[in-house]
């Protein structure tokens, strides 16, 4: 049985703030990990604090996308994260920053195709 997708918005470190409370997912390059606390940097250089549901094997460098909840003090309390292989993953943050601020802010284009 297929499970949908609980709706979410594709945000930027800049972003998390006007999203507290609502669910989102944003890419991550990880700092450091200690137990169920991720520090990382989002694609547009800020660095958050995420809260995770369980300890992840995440090494410094790496590239994960973390689902959950935004909280105004620029972090998030994930319900998942997805880990992307190892450090060696070449991310294109500026396409990934791009996209994120075209979807919030033509999303009439997205509704009607």
């Amino acid at each position: 049985m297929n499970t949908p997708f609980e709706p979410r918005t594709l945000v930027n470190g800049g972003m998390i703030k006007q999203f507290a409370g609502q669910s989102v997912s944003i890419m991550v390059r990880v700092e450091s990990v200690a137990g169920t606390t991720l520090l990382g940097n989002s694609t547009d250089n800020q660095k958050l604090k995420i809260s995770l549901p369980n300890e992840i094997c995440a090494v410094p460098g790496a590239w994960v996308e973390v689902i959950g909840i935004a909280s105004p003090n620029e972090g998030i309390r994930a319900k998942e994260v997805v880990e992307f292989g190892g450090e060696d993953i070449d991310f294109d943050t500026d396409s990934y920053n791009t996209m994120t601020q075209l979807l919030n802010n033509v999303k009439q284009f997205y509704r009607y195709g």
